[in-house]
């Protein structure tokens, strides 16, 4: 089964995924926010593959993603050692909107339910942190 989950990047240099990521369920409303988010820009919500951000080879994007945990309640750190950041998830963090342009929009996002708005407030959090955000996709077994 697939996932979705908010995700902060607490660091980019090494890449630090932050513990606070959360699953977005239900898919209904990821989707609901999604379209909202796209509506605004269409790199606001940007999403990721979770297995692209690891590499074993610097030519290859993608690995094996038995070492990435994102259930775990831990922060995820791309250390270079034991996890390898892919030159796919590089590329891609380099898009990035700057947090400042993301507080800007995440602000003006129309948040018509519960659940919306308590993503948008957590967004918020995070931004308010430095941190930027994406979607990580992970497919399940």
């Amino acid at each position: 089964m697939t996932k979705y989950w908010l995700t902060p990047i607490v660091n980019r240099s090494p890449l630090l995924v932050g513990r606070e990521r959360i699953v977005c369920e239900p898919l209904a409303e990821l989707e609901k926010l999604r379209e909202i988010a796209n509506g605004l820009h269409p790199r606001l919500l940007p999403m990721f593959k979770a297995s692209m951000l690891l590499s074993d080879d610097p030519d290859v994007c993608g690995a094996e993603a038995d070492e990435l945990e994102l259930a775990s309640e831990d922060d995820i750190v791309f250390d270079g050692t034991v996890l390898h950041l892919s030159h796919c998830a590089e590329a891609f963090l380099d898009r990035l909107l700057t947090i400042r342009e993301t507080q800007g929009l995440v602000y003006q996002l129309a948040a018509n339910s519960e659940r919306l708005q308590s993503w948008k407030q957590l967004w918020l959090s995070w931004l308010d942190a430095g941190w930027a955000v994406i979607l990580l996709r992970e497919d399940g077994m």
